[in-house]
């Protein structure tokens, strides 16, 4: 656990410093002189996009780096040119992309020339965004294989995010205009991939010279028989996270995608947690099965999901509490937003309580099970966006989400526990859900103040300090209560 905590840490330190710069730039963007909702979703269906897109061109290589690097691993031998095949078979990959991209692009404009104009206009940054995200993807993937999890996050969640909110004052201030705006946005969104580039050259882990002879017959076969079912697994996982920003737009217009799109990231804030331990836990995983420690992964697993649960019910009930005062902030075009971000919440807040289970089987022997659920999710979630959006508008699609994620994850745990008997949920479980349900009383039942900025930080620091004062009461989550501690010493010897 000790490269997990600190880097996992450091990667939620990132992650959490970038998401209160994402908030303030969601919060600025929809304000007056500033987006309007159809340039909102422009960005986020180039986003969403782009990002479908460059998983389907990695073709399944993410998840060969992560399961079978540990193979490869020999950094005096240039890891046996690993980065190099990686190389190679994403930029094949985005050589299909792009064909296929070709093919397609006048339909692409025949559906959205009037209800999605903007989106036309702009449709030539689609391939520049697709390019850098896939690489960033392999480059990111490599670093993590070799340990080197948190300058993903540093480069994404902080610098990125930073960039874009100068970018914004910029823009409010009306230096730039749109164009130009837009322009920019692409340009920052792709420069991670250039330093993740520079980073590897720095670290001395740019090795692109093949090694004849080391990849057997069977380990061959075995790379490629886990690429296939991970281009499908991959480009079912990529659907299914940005199949909502696409279906919204198809079905009502890039209006109702920019309102959707700023929503959406308030309910995503709860899973920032799970995906910083994820980032670095894959390669420790995948270790372990390879020196056949099962009981370490078990041990893994149950810390993983009452160190998340912890987490994701405390900012559960914050989102939840605070959901007034989100909208109050934001324009009044986007009050219908509100269901958005407590539905995406409890979808999000499903997948971190069962901790990394997705993780686990990716890297198991049984890999192929995890491709058989996630084409079954992807039916799913297509079929509930169909019906719910036509319905409930784009709640109805904040609803096919939540779904997917509670259908999904209960199966993955099923599978868990059937297969390898792996249990995650202990007496703790329970302490931390009495803790949650607690903090959550006040939080909720406060009569609210007329000035909202004291509202939110009064409301929020008595449904935290009455969380945090539980949960090290009741011991309820050992390895977060240490690290609280920790910080508690910290601030007391200061």
């Amino acid at each position: 656990m000790g490269i997990i905590e600190k880097q996992a840490t450091r990667n939620a330190i990132y992650s959490y410093i970038g998401a209160a710069l994402g908030a303030i730039s969601l919060f600025w963007m929809p304000q007056p002189n500033m987006l309007s909702t159809d340039e909102n979703g422009l960005r986020a269906l180039l986003i969403s996009i782009s990002a479908l897109l460059a998983q389907f061109g990695n073709l399944g290589f993410s998840a060969v780096t992560i399961r079978f690097f540990p193979y490869f691993r020999n950094k005096e031998k240039g890891h046996h040119g690993f980065l190099y095949y990686s190389l190679l078979v994403s930029f094949i990959g985005f050589l299909l992309c792009f064909a296929v991209f070709l093919v397609l692009k006048n339909w692409i404009v025949e559906t959205n020339i009037h209800k999605s104009k903007l989106f036309v206009d702009y449709l030539f940054y689609l391939m520049p965004l697709t390019f850098f995200t896939l690489f960033f993807n392999v480059f990111d993937t490599y670093l993590r294989a070799t340990y080197s999890s948190v300058i993903g996050s540093f480069t994404k969640d902080f610098f990125q995010r930073i960039s874009i909110l100068i970018l914004l004052a910029v823009y409010f201030f009306k230096v730039i205009d749109f164009p130009v705006f837009i322009f920019a946005y692409v340009v920052l969104t792709c420069l991670p991939t250039l330093i993740l580039l520079l980073y590897i050259i720095k670290q001395g882990e740019w090795h692109v010279k093949p090694v004849k002879g080391f990849i057997n017959r069977e380990l061959r076969t075995e790379i490629v028989k886990l690429s296939i079912y991970s281009i499908i697994s991959g480009g079912a996982g990529a659907v299914i996270m940005n199949i909502d920003v696409f279906m919204v737009n198809h079905l009502l217009d890039l209006k109702q995608t920019g309102i959707y799109a700023i929503a959406f990231y308030f309910g995503t804030i709860i899973i920032i947690p799970a995906r910083s331990i994820y980032r670095i836990s894959s390669s420790i995983v995948a270790e372990a099965f390879k020196q056949g420690n099962i009981e370490e992964i078990k041990r893994l697993y149950n810390k993983t999901c009452n160190t998340q649960m912890a987490i994701g019910l405390l900012l559960f009930i914050g989102i939840w509490c605070n959901v007034d005062n989100v909208m109050n902030i934001l324009p009044e075009a986007y009050s219908s937003g509100r269901d958005v971000i407590l539905i995406i919440s409890i979808g999000y807040l499903f997948e971190m309580i069962t901790g990394i289970n997705q993780v686990i089987i990716a890297n198991s022997r049984y890999y192929k099970y995890d491709t058989y659920f996630l084409i079954i999710i992807v039916f799913i979630v297509i079929g509930c966006n169909e019906w719910l959006i036509p319905i409930y508008g784009i709640a109805g699609s904040a609803m096919a989400t939540a779904i997917t994620a509670i259908c999904y994850n209960v199966a993955r745990w099923l599978f868990l526990f059937f297969v390898y008997k792996m249990q995650p949920y202990d007496l703790n479980t329970l302490k931390i859900i009495l803790v949650a349900i607690l903090a959550f009383i006040p939080g909720y039942f406060l009569p609210y103040m007329h000035n909202l900025v004291i509202d939110i930080a009064v409301r929020s620091s008595i449904i935290g300090g009455i969380f945090v004062l539980l949960l090290l009461k009741l011991e309820a989550a050992p390895e977060l209560n240490s690290k609280i501690r920790m910080i508690l010493s910290g601030l007391f010897k200061k």
